[in-house]
């Protein structure tokens, strides 16, 4: 039986909570300004991994759990703190708050 496929973990935004974390985000300048162009980046950015043979986890960031995340590690809510609360909340899928 062939191993599973490495899993990539991208950060996921719900669309309502989307404004709100654009203006959490130190670097908000880094992401669409509009959740539609935000989900049409991140769909390809998925079937791009997919095409490669990634499994990919959809990590859902919400604007208070995120920012507490932050706040208990004193990081900056930005890409690199995104980044790894993804891969940690992969790597753990109990765990996310």
């Amino acid at each position: 039986m062939a191993a599973p496929p490495p899993v990539i973990a991208l950060p996921w935004y719900a669309r309502g909570n989307y404004s709100a974390l654009l203006k959490l985000f130190s670097d908000p300048d880094k992401l669409p300004a509009t959740y539609d162009g935000w989900l049409k980046r991140a769909e390809l950015t998925e079937k791009q991994f997919k095409k490669a043979g990634f499994g990919v986890a959809k990590i859902w960031i919400r604007p208070r759990p995120f920012a507490a995340w932050c706040k208990e590690r004193n990081v900056s809510p930005g890409q690199a703190a995104r980044l790894t609360f993804a891969n940690e909340a992969a790597r753990h899928p109990r765990a996310q708050p």
